[in-house]
């Protein structure tokens, strides 16, 4: 097109100005949750600024766009357009480099929308706050979606409404308040799992943790089906124990003393669910984020100690002893998240 109007001797209209227009659009696009559009204006503006001979927001524009193919075709869908991106920026400068960084990224994830580690290069990935999300990332790795995302604001807020009415019982701020006091608190989980816990001191065999937990109900005049009941608790978490140890969940020499991770690191996946589903603020969430991490550090004394204590609270509510697919998907997102060199639970110190 420059060349035909060089011909025609009329001068080349400027394409800063409608660059600029796409950029803004991406931006509006985005926010409403129109990722593919947004990408489309942002690739536009990218163009746009690339004839115009501005090369550095050619640059801001490329990485804009890239972002926003990576948030809305997913990791392994986002490779060719990523490629095709890359192509058309210049190499040695930022924006190069930027691309080139998320496109090797979704060249590495696999190809599966769950049971992968997804960071959003836009959100915290060191420091405090993504400490504390990475309490939540059981699920996000479960789920295919960024453990250091607090909200997903690229996700159709109705999702995270059905969800938390359907598994949670929330249908607005103050149920989502009720709820997530009650995770920050520990209290979701069967007590009983900690009651039985509790008795075991360190060094104790299975005949004395036995000896103490009938002893406890004796104290309490506990009746003999309370009784029976935490006796075959502790026999079920010792089957747990032991195929963890097999498994790689647990040292050799490891057990279980708190299932309160838990409910950590479902408060903080809670927090995300308030949050896109409009019942908390950005600030609300943050703080229930926080609190999530602080309870978890002060619980635990390494990932792997809380990822133990998390899978062994899931298990008890769900798998029933069958070591089944409840069991395997904890096992893959515990071995994701303790092996991958993505990981979050790789780059950031325990506490």
């Amino acid at each position: 097109d420059a060349a035909a109007h060089a011909a025609s001797g009329r001068p080349v209209p400027s394409a800063g100005p409608r660059a600029v227009l796409d950029g803004q659009a991406a931006h509006v696009l985005a926010a409403a949750g129109r990722t593919g559009d947004a990408a489309r204006r942002a690739w536009a503006s990218m163009a746009g600024f690339r004839a115009a001979g501005d090369h550095k927001r050619a640059d801001v524009a490329a990485v804009h766009a890239a972002k926003l193919i990576v948030r809305d075709a997913g990791g392994r869908g986002a490779v060719a357009p990523l490629r095709d991106l890359l192509a058309r920026i210049p190499p040695g400068g930022d924006g190069h480099r930027q691309v080139a960084a998320l496109l090797d990224e979704a060249e590495r994830r696999p190809d599966r929308d769950h049971d992968v580690i997804v960071t959003d290069p836009d959100r915290p990935v060191w420091g405090r706050l993504a400490a504390a999300l990475a309490v939540g990332a059981h699920l996000a790795v479960g789920n295919g979606v960024a453990w250091n995302h607090p909200g997903a604001a690229d996700e159709r807020p109705e999702r995270d409404r059905e969800l938390l009415e359907r598994d949670w019982g929330v249908t607005d701020p103050g149920s989502w308040r009720s709820a997530t006091d009650t995770l920050l608190a520990a209290e979701n989980c069967d007590p009983a799992i900690q009651v039985v816990l509790d008795r075991r001191g360190r060094g104790t065999g299975p005949d004395a943790w036995r000896d103490g937990i009938a002893a406890w109900c004796r104290e309490r005049d506990a009746s003999d089906g309370t009784t029976r009941a935490l006796l075959d608790l502790s026999a079920e978490i010792l089957r747990y124990e032991a195929r963890f140890r097999a498994d790689g969940l647990l040292a050799p020499d490891g057990r279980v003393d708190s299932v309160f991770g838990y409910d950590f690191g479902r408060a903080v996946n809670m927090a995300r669910w308030g949050l896109n589903a409009g019942y908390c603020s950005a600030e609300d969430a943050e703080t229930c984020v926080l609190k999530a991490g602080l309870f978890a550090n002060r619980v635990y004394g390494s990932w792997r100690e809380f990822s133990a204590g998390y899978t062994l609270g899931r298990m008890l509510r769900f798998d029933g002893g069958e070591f089944g697919e409840w069991y395997d998907r904890s096992l893959t997102a515990h071995r994701i998240l303790t092996q991958d060199p993505a990981s979050p639970w790789r780059r950031l110190a325990w506490g």
